[in-house]
């Protein structure tokens, strides 16, 4: 602030020295007092000297007694001086004696950010600018309070929202004027005693000054919020007494990383180190080396393909050397030894690693095939390569570290997720209205539901988090998409930065790629980030794909609209080749140029130009197939008779051969000579052209024969000038990328064919979302694409923000997984559901914490284990966040409560089976009528339910390996799949085939043959990669039934439900597979499992489904 902005009246004195010394400059002026000793004159006090002055004109001498005779504080300066030696000395004064306030922090948060459309430390700079004034040292802000502020207290609006836990006060709050703003600072109790000053209310000063302003000596200090009221430092002691708990929800996970870790280690030391020696480069790319000496489990664990990658080292690691050492330990050397790494600056540790992805193992032989070209030793030792899983490692630690710390994104979220965590409130979000007309039109094809719109409301409403839970066919991707459209109206409105202020996130790809597939924002697709494991460069992804699509769309889109712009391409197309050929001249891209504007024609080269460019770019042409095809066509030049015995043997078949050879490199003269030749006979006499031929032999000769090449070949001054000579015609056609925007839509067209990274880099400058897997959504090029770059990658994990992160499928995500990107937003949206499959855990880790319950237990585990089962969405839903709510009164979750996707009758037994059954407030309807899922499928009377019986007696279940199949189901499957797919009214529709286990479904797919190829038209699989999708049809193959005599060798009815009916029991993974169809479900399979009596206990979904199928479907005999 400079001092002519002060937000005072400003009195101007002008005034001279009294001694007679060297005039006055412009300065501050530290104290301004009428003298006691000098009449008339003034006491000013400078940074380095106390003078006396005197007014020049005499009314300014009792206009400045009366002025500080009435003890006001104030602040001075001098300014303008003249020749005459006077000078100008401004004041501003202010009511009552300075105030000493010493540094105030100032808490700013979201909604001063928008008011002053700037964030970050800019923000806090700017803000600094206009409210403070800087005079030497000391600094100075300007407020009011007590009453004087009453008028600015009152509520004025949705403009200035209101916070009942800090409603600002005479007491508790004063009021801050600056240059053109003023805002109330309200004082907010926190944990612990400690209070925060909170922006609010940030208003244009008045225009008439404040005559109530006080003066206060101190410094405005502004931050965000949660750092001024010291939010993250009491969120990190919260968070470590939380986690000392073993209670702590946090600290249980943590735990059951330790364990997965332990057994991570323990796999890596059944390998040990692997001696190897006879390294072979084979032909394929790939090595063999023989294991002179490994452990007995190392060799069964190559034999059982439990080595998937291993790593070349030349000295073992510490996990290794020492048998003692615990995962804690091996982790925190992690950590040290990435500090170490950033410290030095270099990423040579990681980049010198050899990793080699095993390709088979001989036994018999102790033959490792490995994918790798070469290696750099005949000998040596391998590991079990531990890579990728301590990069999750890393990126799991870094993200939990945050969390506890309170400097994710959010820095409570730890408080957030934890039962017992405190979180501190300063000010709910300024309310924002769930759809606009755009949104609802472009993203709806029905009008929205009640609960969908709720669903909208509460997450663009949240302060921190919001769970929507979506059943099947509820429109959780459509309710997503509107979200997003909200986000993206909102920043568009504010003219903020958008790229990537939004993260879509799931932990598979398929969620991921689900999600954003009918994305468009901006006209733009969602660019997503990272491929799939064990992919290659030339692996399309599903996105890839899609922008592949994309492209070739909107160019077929831009040249239909802009035909003008073909002559741009193309003049375009020249330039570069004619550059290209300037650098580095050859007869192949003469040749290709040559071509090029030959093919611009007659009408834009003249008939000279087009014949001129003919006969060079034929000329060029033929030069240029010299190198390929002259043996061959010498060959026939060769073979032709010119002699009168000689043509008389066979003159006229080689004369037919070398038409037929060179047909296409003659001139049409030379055509008719050959074709006369070959129609002579010797009936005829002596033939009269053998003259003729010997010539043409001669040509034939010169010109196959290619000239020499030189080593660096010279430029064609004739191809140069044809170039120049078609540019300039382009021009004088007035098709010339002079036109700018004929030139900018061909250099974007170019761009659009022919550079796809590139397109992906342009679309992630642009997007305002990007999307990822949660462990991909931190790696390098994700950071590199928020801008971080420079530092270590797991140091700039922690610098990783959105405003929102929107994870779908979460509620298949392990909690450790889920912190990764949840540390990097604002606001966090979670869309799943816990009815559905179970979040993705590793299952001998459970088993082993389960084994260690129970071990340390008096009661039974089941109970101390049941965590374990719960992903973090479920207890986030069924717990946490109802607390959370009775707390503040702020919605933060939602059950979609209509479906779309099936028939009513099917969408009335999901609902009815596997939501009302553990609670009725998650009962959902249909949204649309029987009618739209109408089918014509043969010999069901267009049904939506049916039971394929396929009783025991046709062949019983028989194990694979550690899976199950049936081939009677399997072959009944694959029979009246195929009459339905070959039958009028299936030919347009889509199947999905789906069974609990993974030899079954290769059975399936064995059966179908080909059919199965085009997974468009039908896919087989297990349950596991079927989440979010849909299918006209599906089968359900049940694969078990009833054992003859069946007589259960355990008293406990859960383990005899299990042996009978295995993972049929598990009600989520059944209800994911009868909730895929839209217009009928076929479940195939022994009706006679169900007739026992733990079936209506232990499958009531099952055993409701094939009543629904006698009463209002239909049971086919098999």
């Amino acid at each position: 602030m400079k001092f002519q902005d002060i937000p005072v009246n400003i009195i101007t004195v002008r005034i001279k020295r009294s001694d007679n010394v060297e005039a006055l400059q412009e300065q501050p002026v530290f104290s301004v007092e009428a003298s006691l000793s000098r009449a008339d004159e003034f006491e000013i006090r400078l940074r380095d000297a106390v003078v006396f002055v005197r007014p020049v004109a005499a009314v300014d001498i009792r206009r400045l007694n009366a002025e500080l005779a009435s003890g006001r504080s104030l602040l001075a300066q001098l300014e303008n001086p003249a020749a005459d030696g006077s000078i100008e000395l401004k004041i501003g004064f202010f009511t009552g004696v300075c105030m000493e306030m010493g540094d105030v922090e100032i808490g700013v948060d979201e909604y001063v950010q928008e008011k002053m459309r700037t964030k970050g430390e800019a923000l806090y700079k700017r803000l600094g600018e206009l409210c403070c004034f800087q005079q030497g040292n000391d600094a100075f802000f300007f407020l009011t309070a007590g009453p004087a502020i009453d008028e600015e207290l009152k509520p004025v609006g949705e403009d200035t929202p209101r916070d009942a836990a800090a409603e600002p006060t005479r007491i508790n709050a004063f009021c801050v004027t600056g240059e053109g703003i003023r805002f109330i600072a309200t004082e907010k109790a926190m944990p612990g005693g400690q209070t925060i000053y909170i922006a609010t209310r940030i208003t244009r000063t008045k225009k008439e000054p404040d005559r109530a302003l006080r003066l206060a000596k101190g410094r405005l200090r502004f931050a965000d919020w949660t750092q001024a009221g010291q939010v993250q430092t009491l969120a990190k002691a919260q968070m470590r007494a939380l986690t000392q708990d073993d209670n702590s929800y946090l600290k249980k996970w943590d735990e059951f990383g330790d364990m997965e870790g332990e057994l991570l280690l323990k796999q890596a030391r059944e390998v040990g180190a692997l001696q190897f020696t006879e390294m072979a480069q084979e032909r394929d790319g790939t090595v063999t080396v023989r294991i002179s000496q490994a452990l007995d489990s190392a060799l069964k664990a190559l034999r059982n393909g439990a080595v998937p990658e291993v790593e070349l080292v030349d000295e073992l690691p510490d996990y290794l050397k020492y048998e003692r050492l615990s995962f804690k330990d091996f982790a925190s050397g992690i950590e040290q030894a990435e500090k170490i790494k950033q410290g030095d600056g270099n990423r040579e540790q990681r980049e010198g690693k050899t990793y080699l992805d095993v390709v088979g193992f001989d036994q018999e032989t102790r033959v490792l095939t490995l994918k790798i070209e070469a290696l750099p030793k005949e000998s040596g030792t391998l590991i079990l390569s531990l890579a990728g899983e301590t990069t999750q490692i890393k990126r799991r630690m870094a993200a939990r570290q945050a969390i506890l710390e309170g400097r994710s994104a959010n820095p409570q979220l730890g408080l957030l997720i934890e039962e017992q965590g405190q979180i501190t409130q300063v000010r709910p979000p300024q309310k924002v209205q769930s759809l606009t007309a755009f949104v609802r039109n472009k993203v709806f094809r029905n009008p929205p539901t009640v609960m969908q719109e709720r669903a909208i409301e509460v997450a663009l409403n949240t302060p921190d988090l919001a769970l929507i839970q979506g059943p099947p066919g509820t429109g959780k991707t459509t309710v997503i998409a509107a979200i997003l459209e909200r986000l993206n109206e909102m920043a568009d409105k504010r003219g903020a930065n958008i790229k990537g202020q939004v993260l879509l996130t799931g932990f598979q790809h398929d969620a991921v790629e689900n999600m954003i597939e009918r994305l468009s924002l901006n006209s733009l697709p969602v660019p997503k980030f990272g491929k799939r494991s064990g992919a290659t460069e030339d692996d399309l992804s599903t996105f890839e794909r899609n922008l592949e699509a994309w492209c070739s769309s909107l160019a077929t889109e831009l040249r239909e609209r802009n035909p003008q712009i073909a002559e741009a391409e193309q003049e375009r197309e020249i330039k570069n080749l004619c550059l290209q050929y300037v650098q580095a001249p050859s007869r192949a891209l003469a040749a290709n140029l040559a071509g090029k504007i030959t093919a611009l024609g007659s009408v834009i080269l003249g008939e000279d130009g087009a014949r001129r460019s003919a006969n060079l770019a034929k000329k060029l042409a033929h030069e240029e197939n010299l190198n390929d095809g002259s043996t061959q066509w010498l060959d026939a030049a060769r073979r032709l008779r010119v002699r009168h015995e000689s043509f008389s043997d066979d003159g006229p078949e080689r004369a037919m051969d070398a038409l037929d050879d060179l047909r296409d490199v003659l001139e049409e003269d030379e055509r008719k000579l050959l074709d006369k030749a070959s129609l002579w006979r010797n009936e005829d006499g002596p033939a009269p052209f053998l003259d003729n031929l010997v010539a043409l032999k001669k040509r034939l000769f010169a010109r196959f024969t290619a000239p020499p090449i030189f080593r660096v070949e010279k430029q064609n001054d004739a191809v140069l000038a044809l170039a120049e000579f078609a540019i300039q015609r382009i021009k004088n056609a007035e098709y010339s990328a002079k036109d700018k925007k004929s030139a900018a839509l061909a250099e974007f067209l170019a761009e659009l064919e022919g550079n796809p990274y590139g397109m992906v880099d342009a679309l992630s400058e642009y997007s305002f979302a990007f999307a990822a897997t949660s462990q991909q959504s931190v790696n390098r090029d994700m950071q590199k694409r928020k801008g971080l770059v420079g530092r270590d990658v797991n140091e700039n994990q922690k610098g990783m923000e959105y405003e929102y992160v929107i994870v779908d499928e979460a509620a298949r995500v392990s909690p450790r997984d889920l912190m990764v990107p949840m540390a990097q937003g604002k606001r966090i949206i979670l869309v799943g559901d816990h009815r559905q499959l179970p979040h993705i855990i590793d299952e001998e880790v459970a088993r082993q914490m389960e084994a260690g319950e129970a071990a340390s237990a008096d009661e039974p585990a089941q109970n101390e284990t049941d965590w374990l089962k719960k992903s973090m969405f479920q207890y986030l839903f069924a717990t946490r966040l109802k607390t959370l709510e009775d707390g503040d009164g702020i919605s933060r979750r939602v059950t979609l409560d209509k479906q779309y996707r099936m028939h009513p009758l099917l969408g009335s037994f999901i609902s009815r089976n596997f939501y009302e059954r553990f609670d009725p407030t998650e009962q959902f309807g249909s949204g649309r009528p029987e009618s739209d899922f109408a089918h014509n499928l043969p010999g069901i009377n267009g049904k939506p339910a049916v039971w394929l019986d396929v009783p025991a007696a046709k062949g019983r279940h028989q194990r694979s390996g550690t899976s199950w199949t049936r081939p009677a189901e399997a072959t009944v499957i694959a029979r009246q799949l195929q009459a339905w797919m070959s039958s009028d009214a299936g030919k347009d529709l889509s199947f999905g085939v789906i069974s609990f286990y993974k030899a079954q479904a290769e059975l399936i797919k064995r059966q179908l043959g080909s059919i199965a190829d085009d997974e468009r038209k039908l896919r087989v699989g297990t349950v596991d990669s079927f989440q979010g999708m849909e299918f006209d049809v599906v089968f359900l193959s049940m694969v078990r039934t009833l054992p003859h005599n069946w007589k259960s060798k355990s008293d406990d009815r859960e383990k005899q439900a299990t042996g009978l009916f295995g993972h049929l029991c598990l009600y989520n993974r059944l209800n994911v597979s009868m909730s895929r169809q839209k217009k009928l479900l076929v479940v195939v399979g022994d009706t006679g499992l169900l007739q026992s009596e733990l079936a209506a206990d232990f499958v009531p979904g099952l055993v409701d489904f094939l009543r629904l199928c006698r009463e209002q479907g239909v049971v086919l005999p098999c």
